[in-house]
This record gives C-alpha cells, sequence and structure tokens, in this order.
C-alpha cells in the first residue's frame, strides 16, 4: 500500500522545468531590453558633441570667439543663454526646456569691437528626444519674443519679420521708439538724430535640434543680422 501511495506523488518533468526555465530568461532579456531602449531615448548629450553645430566666428565678418558654453543644465541655459521678458519667471523657463525632453545644449558668444562700441551676438543650440519637442520650444520663445519685454510700458514694440530660405524660422525685431527732437528744434549739420537700441531674436529647428540667435544692436545691424541667421542655418544644415 505504501509503495502505491508513492507512486501517486507527483512527479517533476525534467522537460516542463526546462521550457519554463527558457521562458523566464526570455522575458528577462526583453524586459532588460525595454529598459535600455527608455534609458537610451533619454539620455544626455554633452555640451561638447554639440559645440560644432554651432556657426564658427571665422564665418562671421568681423566678429570673433568671445567665450564658449556648457549648457548641460538648464538653469544655467535659462539664465546665460535666452532674452526673456521680464514677466517671465526663469522657473517657469526651465520648466519648458525640461518638460520638452531637453537631453543638452551649447552656446557661444560673438563679439566685435571693444568698449562702448562693442557689439555682442549669442548663438545657442539644444537637442530634445523629437523633433516634435523642438518645434514645441521653439514656439515658445517666439511667444516670449512677441511679448514687451519690460516688466511695465517700454520703448519696445515687438514685430516679426520674415526671411526667405530658412523653414520653420520664427523672427523678431523689439524695435524701440525715440521721441522726435522737439518741434522748431535745429539740428546741426553733420549731426546725426540717435536712433535707438533694437532687438533681434531668431529661431529655427533642423530634427529635434533647436537653434537660436540673440543680437542687441541698433537698427541698421539688422541686415548684418539676417545675413548672419542665413549663415547659421546653412552651417546647421550641413552638420545635420
Amino acid at each position: 500500500m505504501l509503495a502505491a501511495q508513492r507512486k501517486r506523488r507527483p512527479v517533476n518533468c525534467p522537460v516542463e522545468a526546462r521550457v519554463k526555465g527558457r521562458l523566464y530568461a526570455v522575458a528577462c532579456v526583453l524586459a532588460c531590453g525595454a529598459l535600455a531602449g527608455c534609458g537610451a531615448s533619454s539620455s544626455k548629450v554633452s555640451s561638447a558633441s554639440l559645440q560644432p553645430r554651432l556657426l564658427p566666428s571665422s564665418e562671421v565678418p568681423g566678429f570673433g570667439l568671445q567665450r564658449t558654453l556648457d549648457w548641460s543644465d538648464p538653469v544655467n541655459l535659462v539664465g546665460e543663454g535666452l532674452f526673456l521678458p521680464q514677466r517671465t519667471r526663469p522657473s517657469s523657463a526651465v520648466k519648458e526646456f525640461t518638460g520638452a525632453q531637453f537631453r543638452g545644449a551649447a552656446g557661444e558668444v560673438l563679439s566685435s569691437g571693444i568698449g562702448e562700441n562693442e557689439t555682442e551676438v549669442r548663438l545657442g543650440v539644444a537637442q530634445f528626444q523629437s523633433a516634435v519637442d523642438a518645434n514645441g520650444v521653439r514656439e515658445w520663445m517666439h511667444h516670449e519674443d512677441l511679448m514687451q519685454p519690460c516688466y511695465s510700458q517700454c520703448i519696445f514694440a515687438p514685430g516679426t519679420v520674415t526671411i526667405a530660405g530658412i523653414p520653420g524660422l520664427r523672427y523678431v525685431v523689439q524695435s524701440s521708439h525715440v521721441p522726435p527732437p522737439p518741434k522748431g528744434a535745429r539740428i546741426p549739420p553733420g549731426v546725426r538724430v540717435f536712433q535707438g537700441p533694437a532687438n533681434f531674436l531668431a529661431e529655427f529647428t533642423i530634427g529635434p535640434r533647436l537653434y537660436w540667435v540673440v543680437l542687441h544692436a541698433a537698427p541698421p545691424a539688422q541686415a548684418r543680422f539676417e545675413a548672419g541667421i542665413k549663415l547659421y542655418y546653412a552651417h546647421a544644415k550641413e552638420k545635420a
């Protein structure tokens, strides 16, 4: 009777055990692969790898490289790389970038002249997870450019400008309106009427990368600024 009971006990099947083991191994491989894929899609991009995408100073007549900037941290990017209205809090700008799957950025400052006659132009490039993310941040920056830069009323009036040959370009000139001389005032010969400053702000995207340029200068600099945007786009397109 004891012998019969022993025969009725279930016996582990070696084949079934091997099948279960293989299925478990496959499940582990798939899970690890999924985790690795997620990590790769959200991995950071170094500032050094993005630097070559910035416009070299050698391609901008009259300007030289003042410094390069590592904007791997979006806080530094917002503080050093953007020109935002005074009503926009830096923390909200950081959220715009991090919420759009920000992966890294780099910047540079090009300068011309010295002292009071010095002109600086700021260029940046940021990489996101997708072209949709890059376009979204471009639209947000353009919206900010169209806002009055001062916290209260000021002399600047933003307006959009178009440049042919650069798809998806967002370009704003914040021009200033200086009061004219009093009626009847005599202006000595050879004296030019003062022209107020202007802010030139432009953004464009190529794939998952956002490019932008910022310049604060007098209105006559507009033609050179637009020529520089075309050079920047051609350089970025070549590196894409």
